[in-house]
């Protein structure tokens, strides 16, 4: 199966291991923190709480999920193809309500934030990789042929 690196050239392994730490130490805050959560806030905020740490979750598991799957390609266990099908693609991810991370404690409504914020620069490079997978699909298809041929 042809390999077009341009599909992939701009996250390169540096960045993919730097976005996959991140990823891991935010997840590992995040558990630490909603595990810890204080027993005396009132049942508004607590439950807004509960819903931040489910949309905190969500998001750095769709990055890790993604993550590992670019890990995976460049390891040579996924082909293009797989790479970008539907199955792999970065999943949706609800965003926060700012007027309810204004009533969170503070360390609460940074970690949601930072989520936020670390889904979108990964959303927006799976965007641009996608295009260029998508651009360059006849030429994949044209390569597979030849190889099929011979």
């Amino acid at each position: 199966m042809y390999q077009d690196r341009n599909a992939t050239d701009c996250l390169t392994p540096k960045l993919l291991d730097s976005l996959y730490s991140e990823a891991l130490v935010m997840a590992d805050e995040a558990r630490s923190m909603f595990e810890h959560v204080e027993a005396d806030l009132p049942a508004r905020i607590s439950l807004a709480l509960s819903c931040e740490s489910l949309k905190v979750t969500t998001r750095l598991m769709q990055v890790i999920a993604w993550l590992l799957n670019q890990k995976a390609y460049r390891a040579g266990e996924l082909t293009l193809d797989e790479l970008y099908s539907d199955q792999r693609s970065l999943g949706y991810a609800v965003a926060s309500d700012e007027a309810v991370l204004q009533q969170l404690p503070a360390h609460a409504a940074n970690l949601a934030r930072a989520s936020e914020e670390l889904y979108y620069r990964v959303h927006r490079m799976a965007a641009r990789l996608t295009r260029r997978y998508h651009d360059a699909e006849p030429v994949h298809a044209l390569f597979d042929r030849i190889e099929r041929a011979f």
